[in-house]
């Protein structure tokens, strides 16, 4: 089986889980959490630029494989869904989630942080996971 928790496996899960803890925690602590905007942004800031931070370090280390996701986790035991793991998709992701980052830290300062303020950080923390899943499960360096 090789590695028991591949870096790779961690990009698109680290927002992902990151994202449901917060809307765990929305849906149980509603009114406490609306006020709590400073710690949601940062926890969520802090979990797109680890992945990217991840994602940096195999593209330092230039590190290209793919990963047949049924050998690490046994919900996707009979599909045969492959993380492309190269150069290009490596780029794109780090690019992607400085943008997400720079968006989560213009929300902060620029939109009013009323009700419905955690919902789109949620939503952004959602998005950002799924961009990045679509991107490393795409070979984007077989497309150019």
């Amino acid at each position: 089986m090789g590695d028991l928790i591949n870096p790779t496996i961690l990009i698109p899960l680290i927002p992902l889980v990151t994202t449901l803890f917060i809307f765990t925690l929305l849906v149980s602590f509603n009114r406490t959490l609306n006020r709590l905007t400073k710690p949601v942004t940062v926890l969520l800031a802090l979990s797109i630029l680890s992945s990217a931070l991840i994602s940096s370090i195999d593209y330092f280390q230039k590190i290209e494989k793919e990963l047949v996701l049924s050998e690490f986790l046994k919900f996707f035991e009979e599909t045969n869904l492959v993380i492309h793991l190269n150069l290009v998709n490596e780029k794109i992701i780090i690019f992607f989630s400085l943008i997400m980052v720079s968006i989560i830290g213009l929300s902060f300062y620029k939109l009013p942080r009323k009700q419905g303020y955690v919902s789109l950080m949620i939503t952004l923390g959602l998005i950002s996971s799924a961009v990045i899943i679509s991107i490393l499960l795409i070979d984007v360096s077989a497309l150019i």
